[in-house]
């Protein structure tokens, strides 16, 4: 099952119409339409969620993806922004954290919204004001849930009478349990095997990949082989809760967007908690400034990118 601990770092109702979405981009249970099949004791059908057609080259396509988004411009990593200031040209004077500056016609802020506030000074009130009402997941579970993240290969974290098939078949592993302080802990494993990196995994058949799980706020008492450990990381403010204040804020946004020529795009631009729309956004941004929308021959997509523009105020 998908828990709501994934969107909001709590359980609370999971908005029904976005399951028919996620259902189609991550099946929760592969089948012979979206999974590769084959003959088991099961069925003459059998499929596992490491054949599923939509991840298998996951590990080696989330690259190329971002190789794809950066070619041919200036990318500067560990950089950081500490100011944007709007000169009396009309340029936009960006200074980094060594004190180099560029100016530039326009610029789109990819980042959080507190960033943002803290980057774009002469904003202005109502924008300020938009800026610090987005409410994230990790303002109310700053220590725990899924603000921190264990990448690994250890099986052993799902319980030995389920193990076998949920690292087969199940997307997600829950368990609640009582911690001794009498709280309550969601733990959560997110079964991502078919995305397994490394140089001589991503490319290896489907069903002879290793395990790779993400687990987060793992229950007492257990542990995972650090020999197994691929990596961590940090997802504070990944997750906008979804709220209709946040929803608010999103809607405000329509009020300073492309102002003095400075654009927004993020999670927290959209009205959903999910990947695909923030990189919507994004390409919302990049066309209002000029680019060319890349799938125009795609009237699904399409029909999104006019529903997001109309919503991020275009």
């Amino acid at each position: 099952y998908y828990t709501a601990s994934f969107l909001v770092d709590e359980l609370r109702p999971f908005p029904a119409v976005f399951g028919p979405l996620i259902e189609a981009q991550i099946p929760l249970l592969p089948n012979k339409d979206n999974a590769r099949s084959f003959k088991s004791h099961r069925s003459e059908s059998d499929c596992n969620i490491t054949t599923c057609q939509t991840w298998k080259d996951a590990g080696k396509g989330i690259r190329e993806v971002f190789d794809k988004l950066t070619a041919d411009i200036d990318l500067r990593e560990n950089t950081r922004v500490a100011d944007v200031s709007i000169l009396p040209n009309g340029k936009k004077r960006v200074r980094d954290e060594f004190d180099n500056l560029l100016d530039v016609d326009r610029v789109v802020f990819a980042c959080p919204a507190n960033a943002v506030g803290n980057i774009h000074k002469a904003a202005g009130w109502l924008a300020n004001v938009i800026f610090s009402t987005p409410v994230y997941a990790d303002d109310h579970h700053p220590d725990s849930g899924h603000m921190h993240a264990v990448l690994h290969s250890d099986g052993s974290v799902i319980e030995s009478p389920h193990r076998e098939e949920c690292l087969k078949r199940a997307s997600n592993y829950v368990e609640v349990t009582e911690r001794d302080d009498g709280s309550i802990n969601i733990e959560n494993q997110y079964n991502f095997g078919v995305q397994t990196p490394g140089p001589g995994v991503y490319d290896m058949p489907l069903d002879e990949k290793p395990v790779m799980l993400i687990s987060h706020a793992l229950g007492e008492g257990k542990s995972i082989d650090e020999g197994l450990v691929v990596g961590t990381a940090n997802h504070a403010r990944a997750h906008p809760l979804y709220s209709g204040w946040n929803v608010m804020a999103m809607l405000s946004l329509r009020l300073v967007q492309g102002r003095d020529g400075i654009y927004y795009c993020s999670n927290w631009t959209t009205p959903g908690n999910c990947h695909d729309m923030s990189f919507l956004s994004g390409l919302v941004c990049a066309h209002a400034i000029g680019a060319r929308y890349p799938f125009a021959g795609n009237g699904e997509a399409r029909k999104d990118f006019g529903r997001l523009r109309d919503l991020m105020g275009f």
